[in-house]
């Protein structure tokens, strides 16, 4: 039972954040909705900022880790999984999550020049998914399915990086229509610099579709 109530202190926080950001999560607005004491809620979490450190290691640090980590399940065909990870970005897009951004970017912006050990943890996120995507790029390089001068790591700062200017941008103009534009014109960019042929011809045509 404790250990549902954390978990739901958790979501519901994180769901806040996800919304407007963590400067304008209202703990005690979130301590009603949930039906719970204050004394319960400062028992698992004393400060904002140690419920801030938990949502990072508990619920955002997994999620960007599942992401990337799809392009790692085979030793093969890793420049067909990127592809198809960067057309689900598309697909998943709706206007909600539009009109949010990228929870990650938002508190990279938000946080880190406002708490050193948010922006640390922040960090280990970033890390963790260079890491998967350098590891990704350079197994594909291995199976020439990119091409073999690609430096792994910028590459996979600059994907990342870019993704998140997409939301971003898409954030500000309040329009899916955009992210889809700017996501295709990264999947042409990359197929010029990364690519060392095509995915696949039906992936491809169903990414300029």
């Amino acid at each position: 039972m404790k250990n549902s109530t954390r978990q739901n202190i958790l979501k519901k926080c994180f769901e806040a954040i996800e919304k407007g950001g963590f400067e304008a999560l209202r703990t005690d607005k979130e301590i009603q909705n949930l039906g719970i004491s204050k004394g319960a809620f400062y028992h698992y979490f004393p400060t904002k900022l140690e419920l801030g450190y938990a949502i990072i290691d508990e619920i955002i640090k997994p999620m960007y880790e599942s992401k990337w980590s799809v392009l790692l399940e085979h030793d093969t065909h890793t420049a067909h999984r990127l592809w198809d990870l960067i057309e689900k970005e598309k697909n998943d897009a709706t206007d909600t999550r539009i009109s949010r951004g990228d929870v990650l970017y938002n508190l990279m912006l938000e946080m880190s020049g406002v708490d050193t050990k948010f922006r640390l943890k922040l960090d280990e996120v970033l890390e963790i998914q260079v890491k998967i995507l350098q590891k990704a790029l350079l197994q594909g390089k291995n199976n020439q399915e990119f091409k073999s001068g690609m430096d792994s790591r910028s590459m996979a700062y600059m994907l990342i990086g870019q993704l998140h200017g997409c939301y971003a941008i898409a954030k500000t103009r309040a329009s899916r229509d955009v992210f889809v534009s700017m996501v295709n014109a990264l999947q042409k960019q990359l197929m010029e610099v990364l690519y060392a042929k095509d995915p696949s011809q039906e992936i491809v045509l169903v990414g300029r579709a």
